[in-house]
């Protein structure tokens, strides 16, 4: 974001809460920052309830004030001056964020005043913002209501966030409005429930979503495919439980850093139990159980998991934030000498991985801050970090440094998927750790006798399988490729007298095996033999988003051959159709995939 844009959409925060104050003047004022994308202001309405219905009168007297004209002036005051301030104009949440400031801090104001020296509205600020109302492009709306509690403290009063977007010029509105309204149309929650995916329980409880048998395809699928990569680069299956004793997580470091774990007693035996939040700690007690020489090095384990992590219920939402999450998750135990080769494996594994769905990747190292949140020494933190950056040098990766989003044991290479919206998701990771290891005291014969502790290396290809998901679903708007498609085929009869020819056609179907990229994907179809019009019956398969329909009329069977209509964005009305001879309907089918 320029620093001019920065400043346009901080001053709109301020124009939208001078509008608010002349319309609802007993609201009280938090704080209203310029975002990516545009601006919100967090205010108490008291009882007055604010809708999105709102908005557009919100908005039409904010067009009004910029209308009129405007200019923005800063000035100081003193600390007794602020607080009176506050205090005359009621507004508490500004007192208790001046009472905040470190002594002797400037503390300046911006007023926006009219061209007839009417004062508007004056507000703590930092800044920046425009001089004037002439520097503010039209090309600004208000577009949504949400809920914030004040300070991002749950155990605070909660307040109305009104958000919006602005930039620079008009043509840029439009494209982003256009890309929200697909966005919408892509939502996740909409289409697992239209597409039959998952469903959620208040009983089952929030963050929990339940798989349908369709939803259960696609995720094994997916995670069939993921976890292939690494089956073919000689990692093994192994099978933890879902909980352990608090101690496993003392040691590894996650204790202090998931307080939210859930912990009990048990009532026979009287240990401290935790459910699982991370799986790590556990195969490290695998790798431990047996004597270890630099041999057979690299230890490769995998598993697909779940973990648990709670999390508040304000920011759960359908798949992309649970509290149930499955991982694809793999760790290495290896030599210093093997981390780049192990590194290369999953690295190109990444990137065909999401080649394959059609998602361009970028790279963020993920390094540490001066925070005290990690485990290991700083000398650990350097080596494993410079390994990191020259991994990404080695593989001729674009990358950028995040620092302070490392895992508290060590730096990652997270790679950032693009979906068709150009929206960036964090989704696979390669995690290097010194720390653990040392934690837990494992060790490896070198080749000279001595004994040695081993690097760990932590890896998921698509991470959360839920949240892979919602951004799988959204970036293909329910139109899956067949591989992973729930439902593959569906056969659509256009009478009862094609029964017989219809069960040629299942038989045919029955034999079709998909090897690319899951190997033994066997196809799967249905038949719609309903009294229903043949267009009704195309309507419907289309709102399941099946990628393949075939047609079965009474000439079809008398030629012999099938009538098939294939999803395709790039035909006019969304599909392309085709004759296909029932002897070369198994091959025609296969060659969908590529």
């Amino acid at each position: 974001m320029s620093e001019k844009l920065e400043s346009m959409r901080h001053t709109l925060s301020h124009v939208m809460a001078a509008a608010v104050k002349e319309m609802y003047p007993e609201a009280k004022f938090g704080i209203g920052p310029a975002i990516d994308d545009g601006f919100y202001y967090d205010i108490d309405f008291g009882k007055t309830k604010v809708v999105e219905a709102d908005l557009a009168k919100i908005e039409k007297r904010m067009r009004k004030i910029i209308q009129a004209g405007f200019t923005m002036e800063r000035a100081e005051k003193s600390r007794e001056e602020a607080l009176k301030w506050a205090d005359e104009n009621k507004q508490d949440l500004k007192r208790e964020l001046i009472e905040e400031l470190p002594e002797g801090e400037t503390i300046s104001f911006y007023t926006i005043t009219t061209t007839d020296s009417k004062t508007l509205f004056e507000d703590l600020c930092k800044g920046p913002h425009v001089e004037s109302s002439k520097e503010i492009s039209p090309a600004f709306k208000l577009n949504r209501v949400a809920g914030a509690y004040w300070r991002g403290d749950e155990k605070r009063q909660m307040l109305t966030r009104l958000y919006g977007v602005a930039f620079g010029k008009e043509p840029e509105l439009e494209e982003y409005l256009k890309k929200q309204e697909e966005a919408k149309a892509r939502d996740h929650r909409k289409l697992g429930q239209q597409l039959d995916l998952f469903c959620n329980s208040p009983l089952v409880g929030s963050g929990l979503p339940l798989f349908t048998p369709r939803g259960t395809i696609l995720r094994d699928l997916l995670n069939d495919f993921t976890q292939g990569y690494r089956l073919r680069a000689g990692y093994k299956k192994v099978c933890i439980p879902h909980i352990a004793n608090v101690d496993l997580y003392k040691v590894s470091g996650h204790y202090e850093k998931f307080p939210e774990m859930l912990q009990f007693v048990s009532q026979e035996s009287g240990d401290h139990l935790a459910i699982k939040p991370v799986s790590c700690p556990h195969h490290s007690q695998i790798f431990a159980s047996l004597p270890r020489s630099y041999r057979e090095l690299p230890v490769k384990y995998l598993e697909t998991t779940m973990v648990y992590r709670d999390e508040r219920k304000g920011e759960l939402g359908g798949l992309s934030r649970v509290r149930a999450i499955t991982q694809d998750d793999s760790h290495v135990f290896c030599t210093p000498e093997q981390v780049g080769d192990i590194f290369g494996e999953l690295i190109e594994a990444a990137k065909d991985l999401y080649k394959r769905v059609n998602m361009k990747l970028h790279l963020r190292l993920s390094f540490r801050d001066d925070g005290d949140g990690y485990i290991g020494t700083p000398e650990m933190w350097e080596q494993a970090e410079s390994q990191i950056k020259a991994m990404a040098d080695k593989f001729k990766m674009d990358y950028f440094i995040g620092e302070g989003e490392a895992a508290m044991y060590g730096p990652k290479m997270d790679f950032m998927a693009v979906d068709a919206l150009g929206r960036e998701w964090q989704l696979a990771t390669v995690q290097l750790d010194y720390a653990m290891p040392e934690r837990f005291k494992l060790e490896y014969v070198a080749e000279d006798g001595t004994k040695k502790t081993p690097i760990m290396i932590h890896c998921a290809l698509i991470g959360s399988i839920e949240r892979f998901m919602s951004v799988f679903i959204e970036h293909t708007a329910g139109w899956f490729p067949l591989w992973c498609a729930p439902e593959q085929v569906r056969i659509l009869t256009v009478n009862d007298q094609t029964n017989d020819y219809v069960a040629k056609v299942a038989k045919v179907l029955s034999g079709v095996v998909l090897d690319e990229p899951v190997a033994g994907n066997r196809l799967r179809f249905e038949t719609d033999n309903s009294s229903d019009s043949l267009g009704k019956k195309i309507r419907r398969a289309t709102d399941m988003k099946i990628p393949c329909v075939i047609i079965v009329g009474p000439k079809d069977a008398e030629e012999g051959q099938v009538s098939i209509r294939v999803h395709d964005d790039q035909a006019e009305g969304g599909a392309r159709e085709e004759k296909v001879g029932l002897e070369q309907l198994a091959d025609y089918l296969k060659g969908l995939q590529e």
